[in-house]
């Protein structure tokens, strides 16, 4: 799969969390939709295949949802640092 950058169209949310995750949801252009291989359409998609679609994320973030309806939203999330829930616990007792 190559694409033209010109004519991709990628859109991320802003970042919400909760306790143990960071998470954004990527809206994918429809014509970059077409271009995931008719097996993996439904399926969640590995880094190296959404980097292929021309996802840009830093280290980390994992596809762990795809909205059925239409497979061109994709969901990710990221573990938030164990550091920063350590620092959470301590400061409620």
């Amino acid at each position: 799969m190559s694409f033209n950058n010109k004519e991709i169209l990628i859109s991320y949310s802003d970042q919400y969390r909760d306790d143990y995750y960071n998470y954004m949801i990527v809206y994918l252009d429809q014509k970059i939709s077409e271009k995931i291989p008719i097996d993996k359409r439904g399926f969640l998609l590995r880094e190296p295949e959404w980097r292929e679609l021309g996802i840009k994320l830093f280290k980390g973030w994992l596809n762990y949802d795809v909205h059925y309806p239409d497979p061109y939203i994709l969901f990710f999330r990221k573990r938030v640092d164990p550091r920063i829930q350590e620092r959470k616990i301590q400061q409620a007792q």
